[in-house]
């Protein structure tokens, strides 16, 4: 493994620290990215510098210790966990930080049970969009068929 190898890997080992996760599958749901994307970047030596300082922003880490290893991990140590999203608007942030807050608190039987239903809303959020699609497509479809049909009786 070259240098630049090593460094691709040390700076993505801390951002697996930053993010509180071990494996990259992990750390690419937390980056919002796809395993491939992090793939890629091991396989060019290069993390995109706007991620790390997004990161490292959004998690209140140190750029510094992110790409260099040099101070403290985190800047400020009163830093709540946020997760990190870069479309997140700050209202989301503070909604995402309390749900964490209380998240921390609870057994494990209730974050089983909380990660059920929300799959469950986002499987019925996804139905929704695809219903509404078809029914827009059917409806275009019967006003396509319907001027066509008026056409040859005109």
């Amino acid at each position: 493994m070259n240098s630049m190898n090593s460094e691709v890997d040390t700076v993505l080992s801390r951002m697996k620290k930053i993010f509180g996760v071990k494996r990259d599958a992990d750390l690419a749901r937390a980056l919002a990215i796809s395993p491939q994307t992090l793939s890629s970047w091991r396989q060019r030596a290069a993390v995109p510098y706007a991620l790390c300082a997004e990161c490292a922003k959004t998690k209140g880490a140190s750029l510094d210790w992110l790409l260099y290893g040099e101070g403290q991990m985190m800047r400020d140590k009163s830093a709540s966990p946020a997760t990190f999203n870069p479309n997140a608007t700050d209202e989301d942030s503070v909604i995402r930080v309390q749900i964490y807050e209380i998240l921390e608190s609870l057994p494990r039987e209730d974050l089983e049970d909380i990660l059920s239903e929300a799959a469950h809303r986002q499987r019925l959020r996804a139905l929704e969009h695809r219903f509404e699609t078809l029914q827009a497509q059917f409806f275009y479809n019967q006003e396509s068929e319907g001027s066509v049909l008026s056409k040859k009786t005109a």
